[in-house]
């Protein structure tokens, strides 16, 4: 059986505060007013990486570990 799921996602406001778990239509619409491709910023979030828009700071959400930058366990399947 495969074991898959979709990536979750949060953003915080530059002006520092708590990071909150965003929907991934959500996310699109911050990158894509931003990037003209965004499949390099979501290449640098599976990388472990935040990305920064200015409309706020945005990155995978992490789930029982620490993200080292190594591929996810998550994109390998």
């Amino acid at each position: 059986m495969l074991n898959f799921a979709m990536p979750l996602y949060e953003a915080k406001c530059h002006e520092g505060g708590e990071w909150i778990e965003i929907s991934e239509l959500k996310l699109m619409d911050q990158l894509y007013k931003t990037y003209a491709k965004v499949t390099p910023a979501i290449r640098e979030m599976i990388m472990g990486n935040e990305v920064e828009t200015p409309y706020g700071i945005y990155r995978i959400k992490l789930i029982g570990g620490v993200q080292d930058g190594e591929q996810s366990e998550l994109f390998a399947a």
